[in-house]
């Protein structure tokens, strides 16, 4: 019988890493085992596997409930993409179920191992309440096996972090944990669906491409230079950065390692230790770097432990494995401190801005025929006037329009123009709002001040 449940029990050791009663028979008889934490990146990997390659049905086993999970893969589909894989299709999981507490028999290639999760140690207090430590312990029945675990360890990470073309994984930094840990599994959208003006497109794929050749790999090495490239995408918001990361990640097979560092609880070590626990071969991402630091290098999110120094010997990759290719983001590049931009810190500028006749084209030949683009390229540019107007913009309009005709599309554009319009006079009733706000606070302080002085 299978029970879904957490054991309440937990141990406590002095010279072994697990109780004598909790071990499988026989484990001192020229076994080896060797011990797991919790927070090494293969311990959920460990579990989720041993769940599902039990030696058999019958041994008496607890499992662990995790809502909200998926067991097959998830994608997220973006512009560009294409919708007829399998797994896209079938019905999803809403959980998954991973090995509980106790000790489990299992099976890799052909040979028996056991695996002990055990908690271990007293409580102790978290922001999300008394939590025991927890580890686990695999056991090969027998001596001088060490290696053997280790290819079963280092077959299951590699597993994990392996990736495709045109799909990638997203990890996300868990600050609590000191961890990584992947988000989801995501279809990138292609290179060509990226609508940069050419040059500039051309520009950065060609640098991309040498940075990523054995040639430039023994370069770097060669001159004592950490090989890794830095690029800042700046500009206007909804101008395709976003787009181009995905891209980039897909188009390379290069796995995503989103960062936040304006969480109030990023340390500096704590991002050294982030940084450093990336793997070889990743893409990495600062997104709205500029909400840490003013240009004079003050902190703009007050609680923030993560200090300017920080940061820069961070983007520095000084300890951090080979091949990472690192984007910082920013819509205000004219925020951002001198040394945060230098060269040998970021290596190439890319600039977004408002959508140009030639991206115009380029979006519109993605969705009608391509005959027709210059014509109706012409006739937006004549409607929006002095109008500026993203390229998400026009995205969004020509879904709009998915069910109509080219000539009713050309028809249409009018539509972008009053969409564009009213944003506009939605921000300016905003900024109204938020100036007399600001007036009516100033004033109110004013008046408390001159009471106090009476």
């Amino acid at each position: 019988m299978v029970n879904i449940l957490e054991p309440s029990h937990h141990v406590l050791f002095n010279a072994l890493p697990f109780e004598r009663s909790n071990a499988p028979v026989g484990y001192d008889n020229d076994w080896t085992y060797v011990a797991v934490s919790s927070g090494d990146k293969s311990y959920r990997l460990i579990l989720d596997y041993v769940a599902n390659h039990l030696r058999s049905s019958d041994d008496h086993v607890s499992f662990q409930l995790e809502s909200g999970k998926k067991k097959s893969s998830r994608f997220i589909f973006f512009f560009g993409g294409d919708d007829d894989d399998d797994d896209a299709t079938k019905k999803k999981n809403l959980s998954s179920v991973v090995a509980g507490l106790g000790l489990h028999a299992f099976e890799w290639e052909s040979q028996t191992f056991h695996c002990l999760r055990q908690m271990v140690g007293t409580p102790v207090g978290t922001n999300c309440g008394a939590v025991y430590a927890e580890n686990l312990v695999l056991f090969a029945p027998r001596r001088a096996a060490e290696p053997l675990l280790q290819a079963f360890v280092d077959q299951l990470v590699a597993a994990a972090e392996a990736t495709t073309k045109g799909v990638y994984k997203l990890f996300r930094w868990y600050i609590r944990r000191g961890m990584w840990k992947d988000a989801q599994k995501v279809r990138a959208r292609s290179m060509d669906s990226v609508m940069l003006p050419r040059a500039t497109k051309a520009k950065l794929v060609a640098d991309l491409d040498a940075f990523v050749s054995d040639a430039a790999e023994t370069f770097y090495a060669s001159h004592g230079i950490p090989y890794k490239r830095s690029y800042l995408f700046h500009g206007v918001p909804g101008a395709g950065k976003t787009s181009l990361i995905q891209a980039i990640a897909g188009h390379y097979a290069r796995n995503m390692y989103f960062l936040q560092p304006t969480h109030p609880k990023l340390t500096d070590d704590g991002l050294r230790s982030a940084i450093e626990q990336i793997p070889a071969n990743s893409v990495v991402v600062f997104e709205d770097i500029d909400a840490l630091f003013s240009k004079t290098r003050e902190k703009k999110v007050a609680d923030s432990p993560l200090t300017f120094s920080g940061l820069l010997n961070a983007l520095d990759g000084v300890g951090s494995p080979d091949g990472h290719i690192v984007i910082l983001t920013t819509n205000f590049r004219h925020q951002l401190d001198d040394a945060l931009v230098r060269n040998g810190r970021v290596d190439v500028h890319v600039a977004f801005d408002y959508a140009v006749a030639e991206q115009i084209e380029d979006m519109f030949a993605g969705f009608y025929p391509s005959e027709r683009k210059h014509e109706f390229a012409v006739k937006l540019q004549a409607a929006l006037g002095t109008r500026n107007m993203s390229t998400a913009a026009l995205q969004h309009y020509f879904v709009t329009q998915r069910t109509k005709s080219v000539d009713e599309a050309m028809a249409n554009v009018g539509e972008i123009v009053r969409d564009i319009d009213e944003r506009l006079k939605d921000e300016e009733k905003t900024k109204m709002e938020e100036e007399a706000k600001e007036k009516e606070e100033e004033e109110a302080k004013k008046k408390l001040a001159e009471g106090e002085a009476k």
